[in-house]
């Protein structure tokens, strides 16, 4: 369950990540350095399934995850964490048509349904997986501003309402990275369960990343949202890879 949004604007590709979760679930462990030989990545880690939702790499390609729902799946039968997708991506892949790549070969029938998104400073492209079948890849230009969403209530319910709400801040607002800020802190009091700061009784919003793609630089920053954060949670962690 997350909302993760993509602007480009003078010179940097900035993704942002809003991070819903069960409020039975973990906490998730804060960003930090990840290395594989001569590859560096930076991700928090999810401790339920050791895996990542959303990552950058020294290469400049970033990665998040959204689950897919395309009903109610708060009974789905959890398989392997598709975490380790993300987490193995960002480890072992420099840019989108070798992690596209990576994806044709991974045994997707470990996973429940996924989509990625994957970032790098010229384009965006989404894959999506279910099962056995084979991948469905679409490609994007970083120019025109991107909202993804999901929810387990249904992706149906969040995808219509947290659009057109994107779309009328970016009308709203001239700088595109003003209107992916009031995004990703919007909440409706009245429609609370579908809100891109969600909260109901058995899930939240639980963190917020945001990653900038620079000509020769990737940040992350990190926030954790949920009341008992700890103190050094409530400190916003940025981080160069």
């Amino acid at each position: 369950m997350c909302t993760v949004s993509i602007v480009a604007a003078k010179g940097i590709v900035r993704m942002v990540c809003n991070r819903d979760e069960r409020r039975s679930r973990a906490r998730a462990v804060p960003p930090s350095l990840h290395e594989n030989g001569p590859r560096r990545a930076l991700f928090p880690v999810d401790p339920d399934g050791g895996g990542t939702w959303i990552g950058v790499n020294d290469a400049g390609l970033a990665v998040a995850l959204l689950n897919r729902n395309e009903g109610d799946s708060r009974s789905v039968k959890r398989l392997t964490s598709r975490g380790q997708i993300v987490r193995d991506l960002l480890l072992n892949a420099e840019s989108i048509e070798e992690a596209v790549s990576k994806l044709s070969h991974v045994a997707r029938a470990k996973f429940a349904d996924y989509r990625l998104i994957v970032v790098d400073r010229d384009g965006v492209a989404t894959v999506r997986g279910a099962g056995g079948a084979s991948i469905v890849v679409r490609r994007y230009s970083t120019a025109t501003p991107r909202v993804f969403s999901s929810s387990s209530l249904g992706d149906y319910l969040v995808e219509g309402p947290r659009r057109r709400l994107f779309t009328r801040l970016l009308a709203e607002h001239r700088d595109p990275r003003t209107a992916q800020r009031l995004f990703h802190r919007h909440h409706w009091p009245s429609r609370p369960e579908i809100s891109v700061v969600m909260r109901r009784a058995d899930a939240r919003t639980v963190s917020r990343t945001q990653i900038d793609l620079g000509v020769r630089t990737a940040t992350l920053d990190y926030e954790a949202l949920h009341e008992e954060r700890t103190a050094a949670e409530r400190r916003r962690a940025g981080r160069r890879c």
